[in-house]
Formats: structure tokens, C-alpha cells, sequence
């Protein structure tokens, strides 16, 4: 298994997945029986091209591994249960059987895009660095990016000498955020970015005469009010006032803030990672149903000197908590 020397452990690599919006898999032993090479709660996390911690090695991960990747591949969130016997015919001479839920999480594309690397949008980073909100940054003067060791994992700078070129890249439903130094500049992206109509807002960044000068012009270019709509210039909240580029900066993560609070958390339950107690025990209940129905899936008897299965209740309690 390829364990890479940072992250150390699956829930340091967990936090950094969630970090980036990196696609990753989290497979977890919620039961055993009989003779196992891992106890219930074990975990292990799988990534593209690598893996992160144990649940034994052997047939057992790699059944679990061939799994995971499986459902990477399908590019949406997805829970499953899976029983693997761990008997002759598997390589393995356990003799018991370990059930494994696994916990997919797709790639989380950019939620951001914002263009311009000035004075602003320098100072606007230094606090999107400290939030859960995916960007790309953009600007075709690649010397104004500060190195990349610098920004925090889900900051992703881009030089592009044609800027507006890349929103068709953008997922429907991000953000564009327009703070570049060329007024000429900026109204091509906003237009572009208005005529995809696939942007949940179009912010850019002026005084109140240069949203009215691009309003007018965008009319003109026959864009009607619905997709007008989607556009904020000025952008942020007019509440925080100032003129200092750390002012403006506030002003806009202020907005962003309420912004993604509404509509990329709607519900707070889904902030923590893992699945409830009663969908695990519904899982559970349909992965025996499936097994009953599969005779050769059935774990061998064991004699009566060996342990005895955990029940589901038992496992269920010592090991379903899943850290977010």
C-alpha cells in the first residue's frame, strides 16, 4: 500500500481531502466475526492513485480497495455496505468475516472563480484562505501570485492571458468575482460570464457610475433583465464601507460569507461527514437481506470455543462514528 509521508494517518488525509475537494473514499470495518486481522472501527482512506492507513492488508483491502475505486469512478457521493468472508477460497485463513461501509465523496469543483490578483484581491485572499469556499484565481500577470506554498490547499492560481476564455470551465451554480485592473477587462468577463447564464452571481468590482455604464452597455447588447439580475456592481455588502483595499476585501468576503452560508450549507447536519445511526442501520438490514439471499455469501460456522459474531447493535455502537 502506498502510504505517502504527509498526511501520517486516514484523518489527517480525511481533513486535507475535505480541504481541497479532492475525491476520496472512506472505508470503515463496522462488524466482524470470528478471526479478523482488524477490529471493528478500523479505517482507511482511498484516493485516486493511493491509500491511506489499514483495515489488515490481504484480500480483505484489497477487495476494499478494488471497491473504493469503483465508486470514484462514478463521481457522486454514494454509501455502501459490503460483507468479505475471509476464508480458503479468499487467500486469507481467518476464517471470519469483517462488514465494510464505504463512503464515497466525489471531486468538489471550485465554488469561486475570481479574477484579478491587485491590491484587493490580495487582501481578499488573506481571508478566503481561512474559509471552506474552493477558488480559482486568476490573472494573466503571474508575477502578482504570491507562491503557491503560501495559500492554503483549496486556493489554485491560474495565469491566463485570455481570462474570460476560462469561465466556460466553471461548473453551474460557482461564483465569479471580478477585481481586475482593466475596466475593458472586466466588462468582458462580465458579459461572458452573464451570457453562460450557468453563475449563481456575477460580482464585479466599482463605483456606482461604472455599474451603471456596464448595466447601460449590457442592455444594449441586447442582454435582458433576467440575466442582469445575476449581476452585483458594486460587489459587497454596502453596509461595510471603506476604500482601503482590506476594506473592500471585508466588504466582499462579507457578502461571499452570506452567500455560500444560504445556499452551500443549506442544511448543517450535512457540515459533518459519515452517515446517521438509522441510515447505517438500514444499510445494515439490506446487506443482510442480500446475503440471505446469496447462499455462497453466507460466513462459515464457527466452532464454539471461537468468538462470537458481534451483533449488529454491538458493532454498530463501538464503531459507526465517523469524524468530520
Amino acid at each position: 500500500m502506498n502510504t505517502p509521508s504527509r498526511p501520517l494517518n486516514w484523518s489527517q488525509a480525511l481533513a486535507d481531502c475535505q480541504r481541497r475537494g479532492q475525491p476520496h473514499v472512506l472505508v470503515t470495518v463496522i462488524s466482524t466475526g470470528g478471526s479478523t486481522p482488524r477490529a471493528s472501527g478500523s479505517k482507511m482512506l482511498v484516493l485516486p492513485d493511493n491509500s491511506i492507513d489499514t483495515i489488515g492488508g490481504g484480500q480483505l483491502e484489497y477487495q476494499a480497495l478494488q471497491q473504493a475505486r469503483q465508486l470514484l469512478r462514478h463521481h457522486e457521493p454514494q454509501q455502501q455496505i459490503q460483507q468479505v468472508l475471509l476464508g480458503a477460497d479468499a487467500g486469507q485463513c481467518c476464517g471470519g468475516y469483517a462488514t465494510l461501509l464505504f463512503e464515497s465523496y466525489p471531486a468538489r469543483a471550485a465554488a469561486l472563480w475570481l479574477f484579478g490578483a491587485g491590491h484587493v484581491a490580495s487582501a481578499l485572499m488573506q481571508i478566503l484562505q481561512q474559509l471552506p469556499l474552493p477558488t480559482r484565481w486568476i490573472d494573466n500577470r503571474p508575477e502578482l501570485f504570491p507562491p503557491a506554498d503560501s495559500l492554503a490547499a483549496h486556493i489554485e492560481c491560474v495565469v491566463a492571458e485570455t481570462p474570460e476564455s476560462l469561465l466556460e470551465q466553471a461548473p453551474h451554480g460557482s461564483r465569479v468575482l471580478i477585481l481586475t485592473h482593466d475596466h475593458a477587462l472586466d466588462y468582458r468577463l462580465a458579459e461572458t460570464a452573464l451570457r453562460l447564464q450557468r453563475f449563481a452571481s456575477v460580482g464585479v468590482i466599482g463605483s456606482a457610475t461604472k455599474a451603471n455604464r456596464f448595466r447601460y452597455r449590457l442592455r444594449q447588447s441586447g442582454m435582458d433583465e433576467q440575466q442582469l439580475e445575476r449581476l452585483q456592481c458594486p460587489v459587497g455588502l454596502a453596509e461595510v464601507g471603506g476604500k482601503l483595499p482590506m476594506e473592500v476585501a471585508v466588504s466582499i468576503a462579507a457578502q461571499l460569507i452570506a452567500q455560500y452560508q444560504q445556499e452551500l450549507l443549506p442544511d448543517k447536519s450535512t457540515r459533518s461527514s459519515g452517515v446517521s445511526l438509522p441510515t447505517l442501520k438500514t444499510l445494515m438490514r439490506q446487506d443482510k437481506a442480500r446475503r440471505q439471499a446469496s447462499p455462497e455469501f453466507q460466513p462459515e460456522s464457527q466452532p464454539e470455543s471461537q468468538t462470537e459474531p458481534q451483533t449488529e447493535t454491538q458493532s454498530l455502537s463501538q464503531s459507526c462514528k465517523v469524524t468530520s
